[in-house]
């Protein structure tokens, strides 16, 4: 079993004996999502591994945060604060970001690496980068550092 499996089973089970329902209906999606993913990537037979929570951790808050945006954009606060709520349940269990220091080493070291100099080497420079650190960091943002450095 995973940290972040553990620590979530852990967390539903206080969030049941506290009776906060948001929360817990939060952490059990989380983890139906998780086992979803990983029964279809053929790798459920002994618990849900850490890199497979992360992943489905950034996809829930990228697309609770696309939805919050458009809530907000129809003036419905009470949906857009669910989702907020949602984005820090979830939010709890991700790595720490790295720093944007760490993150343009690792960029200027895959560029070196790959010997990428066009834009057109953007898409392999990113996909390396995204590898190295782990969901430590946003797609957004390495897209942007490798935009800057491959001009």
């Amino acid at each position: 079993m995973s940290t972040i499996e553990s620590q979530i089973k852990d967390d539903i089970k206080a969030a049941m004996k506290a009776g906060r329902k948001e929360e817990l209906e939060v952490l059990r999606m989380l983890m139906s999502d998780a086992k979803n993913v990983a029964i279809n990537d053929g790798l459920a037979r002994t618990g849900v591994e850490d890199d497979t929570f992360i992943k489905v951790l950034r996809k829930g808050v990228k697309t609770r945060t696309e939805s919050a945006d458009m809530y907000r954009e129809a003036a419905r606060e009470d949906l857009e604060q669910k989702e907020r709520f949602q984005i820090e349940v979830l939010r709890k269990y991700m790595p720490a970001e790295m720093s944007e220091a760490e993150l343009e080493v690792i960029v200027d070291t895959v560029i070196v690496e790959t010997g990428a100099t066009s834009k057109k080497e953007m898409g392999g420079v990113i996909k390396e980068v995204m590898a190295r650190t782990s969901g430590r960091c946003d797609g957004r943002k390495v897209s942007a550092i490798v935009g800057t450095r491959l001009s």
